[in-house]
């Protein structure tokens, strides 16, 4: 029998999709999700919103397992890919769900991308919310504790305040039109006081500019 805590990095990954992310999902788009992991979204994407969906993974034991669940996965590191083999302006939706945590430069990642999505189209963002009451009082008390699969995971590289996620879209030539918070517990308070009370945001976002076809 084999030993339960040594489990494969993919399954550490393969969680229910995000349900915030995609419920902000229109009907039979194309769409591209950064950070893929093993396809959780994309799966959930074709079968009950018929949609076209391609998966950006680096971690090639999670990509594999993607490909059964995306239309097509390309393995590479989100951070430094600037070109993919679509056209300009291809996707109607672009996906980065709990992703720019993870990043050391998320707004080039936004920037080098923005050219694949079409004019009419919009990115969804899926944060942390830095400022969460819990973290607030950790504080208070001199406490900055990283813990897997928290908002102070071990893993994230930046932490975002609703105003400075937005100031970074807002910077990667965006503009936000949507925030929806991600509440767990006291969700109507979430809900009236946005920058305390939720562990996450949410944010719909569209270009400020046109692409020029090359």
């Amino acid at each position: 029998m084999k030993n339960s805590s040594h489990k494969p990095t993919w399954y550490l990954y393969d969680t229910p999709p995000n349900q915030d992310i995609c419920s902000m999902v229109q009907p039979n788009k194309r769409v591209l999700d950064i950070g893929c992991a093993t396809g959780r979204i994309a799966e959930l994407l074709k079968k009950e919103k018929n949609c076209f969906v391609v998966g950006i993974e680096v971690n090639k034991e999670m990509a594999e397992i993607a490909k059964k669940r995306c239309n097509k996965v390309i393995i590479e590191n989100a951070e430094t890919v600037k070109k993919i083999d679509f056209p300009k302006g291809y996707f109607d939706i672009i996906i980065f769900a709990d992703v720019l945590e993870h990043c050391s430069n998320p707004g080039e990642i936004l920037t080098n991308l923005r050219g694949y999505l079409s004019d009419e189209g919009y990115i969804l963002i899926s944060v942390p919310n830095v400022a969460n009451w819990e973290i607030r009082l950790k504080l208070l008390m001199g406490k900055f504790d990283y813990k897997g699969g928290t908002i102070l995971d071990t893993g994230h590289l930046k932490f975002f305040t609703l105003s400075s996620i937005t100031r970074l879209i807002e910077q990667s030539e965006y503009r936000v039109v949507g925030v929806k918070t991600r509440n767990a517990r006291l969700s109507r308070l979430g809900k009236t006081w946005k920058t305390f009370f939720s562990w996450g945001f949410v944010l719909k976002a569209i270009k400020t500019k046109k692409i020029i076809a090359k």
